[in-house]
C-alpha cells in the first residue's frame, strides 16, 4: 500500500512537470493534437500507478517521449504554418457577411441546431444580428455581431426566436407553439418566391414576429 502511495506521488509530479513543460498555451488551446497527447499522458501515467509490476522508469520514459514529441511539434507549428494547419486545421467561417455557409457546415459536420445553440450560449438569440461566426481550431465559436446589434433590447420581446424550418425540415412543434400551421408557412415561403420547403436552409420567426429566411444556395 505504501509502495502504491509513493508511486502515485512520483507519477503525479512527473505528469505535473510534463504539463508545465508543454506550456500554458497548450492547455488553454486544446486542439486535436493536444487532446491526443493529453489523453496518452493520462493513460501512460495510470498504468504504472495501477500495476506495480510495471517499472516506474518505463512510465517516466513514456511521459518524457510524449512531452518531447509535443515540444517538437509545437516548435514546428510555430515555424511552419503548413504544419500547424495539418495538425490543428484552420478556422472555418460558418456565417459570412450575415449568411450561413452551408458548405462549411457540412464540411465541419456542424448542424444548424448546434450552430444556433452555440450562438445562444454566447448571448445571440437572433441570427440576423450576426455578421460573422467563426469555428476556431479548438472547437470554440467566435462571433462578430452587426453594427446595429445591442445586447440591451429597445423593446420587450414577444417570444424567443423560433426556428420553423432547419435544413429543409419543418419544426412542427415550433409552429404549434406560435399558433401557426403549414399553410401559413407555405404562404410565407411563396411571398419570398420559394416553392419547395427542401430549398430552405433556415426559416426563423424572430422575437418581434419578423420572418428570417435563407435558401440553401
Amino acid at each position: 500500500m505504501i509502495v502504491v502511495f509513493i508511486r502515485s506521488i512520483i507519477l503525479y509530479i512527473a505528469v505535473l512537470i510534463s504539463m508545465r513543460i508543454m506550456g500554458k498555451g497548450e492547455i488553454a488551446e486544446m486542439n486535436c493534437f493536444d487532446l491526443v497527447i493529453t489523453l496518452l499522458i493520462a493513460e501512460v501515467a495510470s498504468l504504472p500507478m495501477e500495476n506495480n509490476d510495471i517499472p516506474m522508469i518505463n512510465g517516466i520514459a513514456a511521459l518524457t517521449g510524449l512531452v518531447a514529441m509535443q515540444t517538437i511539434i509545437s516548435f514546428l507549428s510555430l515555424k511552419f504554418r503548413k504544419v500547424a494547419i495539418i495538425l490543428s486545421g484552420k478556422p472555418s467561417i460558418l456565417i459570412n457577411k450575415g449568411k450561413i455557409d452551408y458548405r462549411e457546415l457540412k464540411k465541419e459536420r456542424v448542424s444548424i441546431n448546434e450552430l444556433l445553440e452555440q450562438l445562444r450560449i454566447q448571448g445571440y438569440f437572433n441570427i440576423k444580428y450576426i455578421q460573422y461566426a467563426i469555428l476556431e481550431t479548438d472547437g470554440s465559436l467566435s462571433v462578430v455581431p452587426t453594427s446595429d446589434y445591442s445586447s440591451t433590447p429597445t423593446k420587450e420581446y414577444n417570444h424567443i426566436p423560433m426556428p420553423l424550418i432547419l435544413d429543409g425540415n419543418i419544426i412542427s412543434e415550433n409552429l404549434e407553439k406560435m399558433d401557426k400551421d403549414i399553410i401559413w408557412l407555405k404562404q410565407i415561403l411563396k411571398s419570398h418566391r420559394i416553392n419547395r420547403i427542401k430549398d430552405v436552409l433556415i426559416c426563423i420567426l424572430d422575437e418581434y414576429d419578423e420572418i428570417i429566411i435563407q435558401k440553401k444556395n
